[in-house]
C-alpha cells in the first residue's frame, strides 16, 4: 500500500529552490565551508539508522560567532522541504560532530518538521524514488537569542543578513 502511494506521488517534490542555500536571503552567501561526512560521500547514500551521521567541516570564517545546521529532505512530497534537524548555538571552534550528536544531548536543537527537538532519520516513502538530504552549515557573525527553541523558519529569520559563509553536503536514500 505504501509503495503504491509512493509511486502515485513520485512527481511531487518540494524542490531544490526551497532549500536553505537557495533562499533569497542566503543565495549570495559565499560557499566557503567544506562540509563532509566520513559515513558517506557527496551525493551518495546516507547510512540507514536512527543516529545522525558524523559530520566534519573546515573553512569557517574568523568573524563567526556561532554555527547553525539545518538538515532537510528536498524531495519530500510536500510544498516545502521536510526539516529533519535544526541545530544552533554550535561553538565556532567546533570542527566536527560525531555520529548521533543531533540527538539533543550534545548540541542545542530547535524543532524539526515533526515538531520535536532532535534528529529525524531519513525514511522516504517507499516507491517515491531517491530522496536528497541536504545538510547546510551556516557561519553566523552574531549569536541570536531565542525565548524558545526555534523552528527552521525562526532560525533563518533571526540569522538573515548575518551569515558569513555556508557549506552543503547532500546525501541520498531510496526505499
Amino acid at each position: 500500500m505504501m509503495r503504491l502511494l509512493g509511486r502515485s506521488l513520485r512527481s511531487w517534490r518540494a524542490g531544490d529552490e526551497y532549500r536553505v542555500a537557495e533562499d533569497i536571503r542566503f543565495s549570495q552567501v559565499p560557499r566557503t565551508i567544506e562540509l563532509r561526512s566520513p559515513a558517506f560521500a557527496y551525493g551518495e547514500p546516507i547510512p540507514v539508522g536512527a543516529d545522525s551521521p558524523p559530520l566534519a567541516w573546515s573553512g569557517v570564517p574568523p568573524e563567526t560567532q556561532t554555527l547553525a545546521l539545518v538538515v532537510e529532505d528536498v524531495d519530500a512530497p510536500l510544498l516545502r522541504p521536510l526539516t529533519h534537524a535544526v541545530a544552533y548555538a554550535i561553538d565556532p571552534a567546533t570542527t566536527s560532530l560525531e555520529a548521533g550528536a543531533l540527538d539533543g544531548s550534545r548540541v542545542t536543537m530547535g524543532y524539526n518538521g515533526a515538531s520535536r527537538r532532535g534528529y529525524v532519520a531519513p525514511a522516504p516513502l517507499p516507491g517515491h524514488g531517491a530522496h536528497r538530504y541536504v545538510f547546510t552549515l551556516l557561519a553566523v557573525d552574531y549569536v541570536p537569542r531565542f525565548d524558545q527553541p526555534p523552528t527552521r523558519g525562526r532560525l533563518l529569520d533571526a540569522i538573515a543578513g548575518h551569515v558569513a559563509a555556508l557549506g552543503e553536503l547532500i546525501g541520498s536514500l531510496e526505499r
